[in-house]
């Protein structure tokens, strides 16, 4: 079967088309046929060497695609079901196995459609920042870095469907302010003056949950954006830029927490819960709830020219491999 296989790690260069074997099914897991796969901040750092995995390797997170196989002791899928599926890296192939838990049955209507390769990812993960990550109450106010990537895309709609709000969504270049305003946001701003914009959208307080994805010296200036008693959710570090962590003391005066959240660590070490919410997430997609944005289709081979694109901040929405 062909595939995208990271020969070493480095840039988007590294990527090669390669024949490699067809991976085998065994007890519990599903064999899928790939159909798109999902392009992620998880994949570009895993290709670069500061995530997981090592080379030659295939990265590549969610897929959608059709059941190839089925382990024995499988119940509720047969061959020919339209799926979704998690598959902890691997996606960048024809075919991918995983473990029957982390497959969800598609209806009808997400067959075939690339935004389908989305469902296991971004708005799970925004379901998810939402209710476990940031624990927000409906009476809170909340920020969001990135908001036209593809979490950024859909958090102001999943908060939304929970009843949560406003939330604020903060982009890096001018460029991207048309996107994200139609995701949903209550205001976008650039963030090279994010917390002036916050503490003046907010009267002086600030908001009460910032979620950043971003890193580095924005995360650093998002304490001043921060209430009172507010909590800063990290869940990635796009800038690369070194992780400061403020002095204890500092916290503990203003009661400001920092809270850390990982998708694939949830799936890990919850997995029934995130589960869940992949079946939540199908369910509001399918009903028209929620719109995931796939801005641009790439085939597989052209996976390097994706990665340039997320990694120059070039692109908005979700980016999709056609497999």
């Amino acid at each position: 079967m062909r595939a995208m296989v990271v020969l070493s790690y480095g840039g988007p260069e590294v990527f090669e088309l390669r024949e490699v074997p067809e991976p085998r099914c065994d007890s519990g897991q599903v064999r899928i046929g790939v159909e798109f796969c999902g392009v992620n901040f998880t994949d570009i750092r895993n290709r670069r060497g500061d995530g997981l995995g090592r080379p030659p390797m295939i990265v590549g997170i969610e897929v959608a695609g059709r059941v190839l196989e089925a382990g024995s002791d499988v119940g509720g899928l047969a061959v020919g079901d339209p799926v979704a599926a998690l598959c902890g890296g691997s996606g960048y192939a024809e075919q991918v196995v995983t473990e029957a838990r982390r497959v969800v049955p598609l209806p009808p209507s997400l067959a075939g459609d690339p935004v389908a390769a989305c469902v296991t990812g971004v708005l799970p993960s925004a379901l998810n920042l939402l209710r476990h990550g940031g624990r927000a109450r409906p009476d809170e106010s909340m920020l969001l870095h990135g908001a036209a990537g593809g979490v950024g895309s859909v958090f102001a709609q999943a908060a939304r469907t929970l009843g949560l709000g406003p939330v604020i969504g903060t982009v890096g270049r001018e460029s991207k302010l048309d996107a994200a305003a139609g995701y949903g946001y209550d205001h976008v701003m650039l963030r090279d003056r994010f917390v002036e914009g916050a503490l003046a959208i907010t009267g002086g307080r600030g908001v009460d949950v910032i979620f950043d994805p971003v890193g580095g010296e924005v995360r650093s200036r998002s304490w001043d954006a921060l209430a009172d008693f507010g909590r800063l959710v990290h869940f990635g570090n796009a800038s690369h830029e070194p992780e400061i962590v403020p002095p204890a003391d500092q916290l503990r005066a203003r009661g400001l927490g920092y809270v850390g959240y990982s998708g694939g660590q949830h799936a890990v070490r919850d997995p029934d819960t995130v589960r869940r919410s992949w079946v939540e997430a199908v369910d509001l997609v399918a009903t028209g709830q929620v719109e995931i944005d796939v801005t641009e289709v790439f085939d597989l081979e052209d996976a390097a020219r994706a990665h340039g694109s997320m990694e120059r901040g070039d692109s908005v929405g979700k980016l999709v491999l056609a497999v």
